[in-house]
């Protein structure tokens, strides 16, 4: 019974030396194609996930730091997360690039244009059920994104200013999945 232990000490070695060695690389939610680490106005802000959400011609896009940013948006949250929302109205002329400006006052921003926020959200118990406690407005920039044939959407470059700082969000070929 005295050489069980170090045999089963042995075994367990084996097994997670073995187990360490085969397992596969890391895979993120979006494939990554610039950084998803930013610090925006003293928010630090990671990227986990992106959605978007259509509205006819239309689209609503989504990054947030929590892993499924469709379920984030959609339901209640539970916990303080940090929430980049850009409404996108692509240009009449068929092109993929609209240029970013102040967030419209109406649902959605004339032809070619875009503008969000990155919000700080902290859950609430009654109605709304989350509040803003930071909101940097969007000022300037511009997006421009792909369809692809599985029916996701890659950001192929997106460069936003925000009202009050200096701070940019920039990166390129970030892939997000549709939620509706």
């Amino acid at each position: 019974m005295h050489f069980a232990l170090p045999i089963r000490a042995a075994v367990l070695a084996v097994v997670l030396a073995a187990s360490g060695c085969g397992a596969p690389p890391y895979t993120p939610v979006i494939p990554v194609g610039g950084p998803v680490d930013f610090t925006i106005d003293g928010l630090a802000f990671h990227i986990s996930s992106g959605g978007i959400y259509r509205s006819g011609q239309q689209f609503s896009l989504y990054f947030t730091n929590q892993p499924d940013t469709c379920t984030a948006v959609a339901l209640i949250p539970q916990q303080i997360f940090l929430s980049l929302a850009l409404k996108i109205s692509p240009p009449t002329d068929g092109s993929l690039t609209a240029s970013i400006g102040v967030p419209s006052p109406i649902v959605f921003p004339p032809s070619g244009q875009a503008g969000g926020a990155l919000s700080q959200l902290e859950p609430l118990v009654g109605p709304p059920y989350q509040v803003a406690t930071k909101v940097l407005a969007s000022s300037d920039g511009s997006v421009s994104w792909q369809a692809n044939a599985n029916g996701s959407v890659t950001i192929t470059r997106l460069d936003m200013g925000f009202t009050g700082t200096p701070d940019r969000l920039k990166f390129v070929n970030l892939t997000v999945r549709i939620c509706n």
